[in-house]
């Protein structure tokens, strides 16, 4: 009976394209423009995009300029704005990750001159990481290629508290051009060795988004598959089944089995295309790799089928307390019953956490919270007990993964936020993977 439930599974897989479309063609997919969007294509480090404006326009400027764009870890563009706000524009658009501006000159400022900080970074809350890079990067590029304007700056420090004079400050400053002009390092400049872990070429950060992305994967594919118990239980194949030698747990083990191998090769594909496209080395690691996949799909699935025979077990009494009730309960009257229980939940949690259930007296508080209550959940929660009425629970299921493209959308529209290629392509592939799904 075990071999017969991963029969049952394995047709039902192969006869559905919508199913193995999104079991072993879309997580693939997905990984491959996850992975060219937070590794930056090639390379095994984040390039973010840098966006550069000279305003002071000095030939120390000009050195950092350089220094900045001959840096392999930045994707550098010069911006043609000339003013503070045309760059917070091109910022606010996405033309660039994150921006600096340098509008005065680097050099130290003559002692007891006013002064402003000489560069101004540009940043997008979209970007949040690209904020410690830029300056990680602007750090380490002025300590190597500037270390005189660097150490100028401190000499100027010490002479504004009055321990040198302007005398020692001049002599100071002409050594260092000296020592630049001579080409010759600074010590400082080269404190620390850098030493990889990485082996070979092979793109590591690409192999961990490879393993993140299945696990995902895996968790998701693994809880399709274990809804099958609910359509089963729905036809009456499941009656049929259990009335076989075993029972219950038999189809269960037959479900796992098969929901481990499935898994087993999904992350096969997933790493496959790291492989091919990225580099990242399986061959001498296959054993542990196989080892790891199999422990990783069974925990999935054994997740999977736990909270589907949970499911199972409340339909059940559902429909046993629905044939004692009513059979045709009404939607309003069901979601009201729902978010009544979610309050006896949501209140004490509330009260409790200290602020209470107060409300600031703010538009955009009071805003957002009507469109929490009415949007989000009362018209979200009617339209799911409609969708589910009419339609099949996994069919339902694979909406969710509209959810993403829907929020980027609204975020496009309502906020302004940018949209790349690599994201529209990504939403039109969860697009068509939920069409096939629900058509086929």
């Amino acid at each position: 009976m075990i071999g017969a439930a991963f029969r049952v599974m394995w047709i039902s897989l192969i006869r559905d394209r919508a199913a193995l479309t999104m079991a072993f063609v879309l997580p693939t997919v997905i990984f491959v423009i996850f992975a060219a969007i937070f590794s930056g294509a090639i390379g095994d480090r984040i390039r973010i995009h840098l966006g550069l404006a000279d305003l002071a326009g000095t030939a120390t400027t000009e050195r950092l300029m350089k220094a900045l764009e001959a840096d392999p870890s930045l994707r550098v563009t010069r911006l043609p704005e000339r003013d503070l706000a045309g760059i917070v524009a091109t910022v606010r658009r996405g033309d660039v990750d994150v921006a600096l501006v340098i509008r005065s000159d680097l050099a130290a400022p003559v002692a007891g001159a006013a002064s402003e900080q000489p560069v101004v970074l540009v940043e997008s809350p979209a970007k949040a990481l690209a904020t410690p890079i830029a300056l990680g990067q602007l750090q380490r590029v002025l300590n190597e290629a500037l270390p005189d304007v660097v150490l100028s700056r401190v000499v100027a420090d010490v002479e504004r508290s009055g321990k040198i004079g302007a005398d020692e400050r001049a002599f100071l400053d002409e050594a260092f051009a000296e020592q630049r002009a001579k080409k010759e390092p600074f010590s400082f400049a080269s404190l620390v060795e850098r030493r990889s872990t990485a082996e070979g070429a092979a793109n590591e950060r690409v192999r961990y988004y490879a393993g993140a992305i299945t696990a995902v994967f895996l968790l998701f594919a693994a809880m399709q598959g274990a809804m099958s118990l609910t359509e089963e239980r729905a036809t009456g194949l499941a009656d049929r089944l259990m009335a076989g030698p075993g029972g219950l747990g038999v189809i269960v083990l037959g479900k796992f089995a098969f929901l481990t191998v499935q898994g087993v090769a999904q992350a096969g594909l997933i790493f496959a295309a790291a492989a091919l496209l990225y580099g990242v080395e399986i061959g001498p690691h296959w054993p542990a790799f196989l080892v790891t996949c199999a422990l990783v799909s069974a925990m999935a699935a054994g997740l999977a089928l736990a909270a589907c025979a949970g499911a199972v077990a409340a339909i059940t009494l559902g429909t046993l307390w629905q044939k004692r009730t009513g059979a045709d309960a009404d939607l309003l009257a069901t979601a009201t019953l729902q978010f009544v229980g979610a309050c006896g939940v949501a209140v004490p949690l509330a009260l409790l956490s200290g602020d209470g259930l107060a409300v600031p007296p703010l538009l955009p508080v009071w805003l957002g919270m009507a469109w929490s209550v009415l949007v989000s959940s009362v018209a979200g929660i009617l339209l799911l007990l409609v969708l589910i009425r009419r339609g099949a629970v996994a069919g339902v299921s694979a909406l969710l993964f509209l959810v993403p493209p829907v929020s980027a959308t609204m975020a496009y529209l309502m906020f302004g936020e940018a949209l790349t290629g690599l994201q529209v392509a990504g939403m039109a592939v969860a697009a068509i993977g939920v069409a096939v799904a629900n058509r086929g």
